[in-house]
């Protein structure tokens, strides 16, 4: 079979999160255009917004975390704030284990060829080297082993870890704590998860995780960052394969929009993500900042609360759960967020200025990329005010630079088609991987012949280097 005849089960580890979904559901649709099959494995509470994207779904049911360790209770206090940390530590061990036992056999029933592995999904390595199956690790943002840290243009650091930072979204410090214990332990594989997982390996048969870049490596790292919003030292550096933004607009759910309330006046898009708690004073504070101002608001609060909490904001913007967001960035002349990489790519996509609130994670390491290239204003969560959200929507809007370095970026990825290129380089990598294979397989044959002479584990790891467990 010719490489272009040769078709592909692709099963895809994901997360619920759609930051992380929306990309991966674009990536998919492009191997599954080639005639690939792609399959994602994950919650059922995404089923319906895969299958609508045409693509196939398997559901891990994962049990849920006992009753008798139910979440802690809303009090507020030290007491509270550890009883939580203690909980959400105890739950992502609860999940990790869960999905280690779930998702194998669930991918050997399906058939599955090779997966895509979110770079957050934790057990999917792991799981990846227990059924023999070669893998991709995919960086829906800025791929966290650079440590999510970059340097703003004057010379700030600016990092993924919120205490590292200064983006704290609570005055308190147990919780502030709590965030990145979780980060550290979670995103970057330290700690306590770390030494969870570790232990669930050691069940299995498997080394630690410090052990799988060397014992069973993927076969390619790939993130949609653009090389062209990358620092330089890093993108130098980096060993990784940058793409561009995997955006579809089919992949993303129908949503309802009262567009004949969108009156003609300079739009301002705002919307500060989905998996992070906003006080509704954030939102307040963007409203009076745009208030009197001749513009628009219009707020998307991702389903975090109820629109009719915020009725009587100033300036009477136009609240609703979920927008179209796709269309409304179009529409914009500035977007404020938390520079998530779904809303920050897009709005780059269309050459749109920013406003960026960064919260935690990856979103300060992608505001350091905005500022650097001077396509945004970076504002500080925990000293945030509606008199700086106002100073700063006033400078962009009256600094055409801001504009100007949005619009050339914009220009440089529209000459990117970043699904496809990152589905070139699963294909290119794909018949590498046949390829050797079946150099493995011819040399096994030749050394069954010669009656184990002593060349067939040699040749094995000669012909396959690095990845010879791959193809066992």
């Amino acid at each position: 079979m010719s490489a272009d005849d040769r078709k592909w089960r692709f099963g895809v580890l994901s997360f619920t999160g759609t930051g992380h979904l929306n990309p991966l559901l674009a990536l998919s649709q492009e191997l599954k255009r080639r005639g690939h099959q792609v399959t994602f494995f994950e919650r059922p509470k995404i089923e319906d917004r895969v299958r609508q994207a045409g693509l196939d779904f398997v559901p891990i049911r994962t049990e849920k975390f006992p009753p008798k360790r139910s979440a802690p209770s809303h009090n507020t206090g030290i007491l509270a704030d550890i009883s939580k940390l203690r909980f959400n530590l105890a739950r992502v061990r609860f999940e990790i284990e869960q999905y280690l036992k779930e998702t194998p056999s669930a991918l050997a029933a399906a058939g599955i060829d090779a997966l895509l592995i979110n770079e957050i999904a934790l057990t999917g390595p792991s799981v990846a080297q227990l059924l023999g199956l070669p893998y991709f690790l995919i960086a829906t943002t800025v791929p966290h082993h650079f440590g999510w840290i970059g340097r703003s243009r004057s010379g700030r650091p600016w990092s993924g870890s919120s205490w590292f930072s200064g983006h704290r979204s609570s005055t308190s410090w147990i919780s502030w704590l709590e965030s990145g214990y979780l980060e550290l332990s979670a995103l970057r594989t330290r700690g306590p998860i770390r030494r969870a997982l570790d232990a669930d390996r050691r069940k299995l048969g498997l080394g630690p995780v410090r052990t799988i870049p060397k014992d069973f490596p993927c076969l390619a790292h790939i993130t949609q960052l653009p090389q062209c919003l990358d620092f330089e030292h890093v993108a130098q550096s980096a060993g990784i394969y940058y793409s561009g933004p995997w955006i579809s607009t089919t992949a993303r759910a129908q949503v309802e929009f009262p567009w004949d309330r969108i009156d003609g006046r300079p739009l301002i898009y705002a919307t500060l993500g989905t998996t992070r708690n906003v006080q509704p004073s954030v939102f307040r504070m963007i409203a009076q900042a745009c208030a009197d101002l001749n513009l628009q608001l219009v707020i998307a609060l991702g389903n975090r609360m109820d629109p009719e909490l915020l009725a009587g904001l100033p300036g009477e913007p136009l609240v609703v759960r979920f927008a179209p967001q796709l269309e409304l960035i179009k529409l914009a002349r500035v977007v404020v967020s938390h520079s998530g990489p779904n809303t920050s790519f897009e709005a780059l996509m269309e050459g749109k200025p920013m406003i960026v609130i960064p919260l935690a994670y990856d979103q300060p390491a992608i505001a350091a990329r905005l500022e650097h290239f001077g396509i945004a204003e970076v504002l500080t969560f925990k000293r945030l005010s509606a008199y700086k959200l106002r100073a700063a929507l006033t400078k962009v809007l009256k600094d055409s630079t801001y504009g100007q370095a949005a619009q050339k970026m914009r220009d440089k990825l529209r000459t990117v088609d970043g699904a496809r290129r990152a589905a070139d380089i699963i294909s290119v990598e794909m018949e590498g991987y046949a390829a050797r294979r079946q150099l493995i397989l011819c040399a096994d044959e030749r050394c069954a012949g010669e009656q184990g002479s002593g060349q067939d584990k040699r040749g094995r790891q000669a012909l396959h280097p690095g990845v010879s467990t791959i193809a066992r």
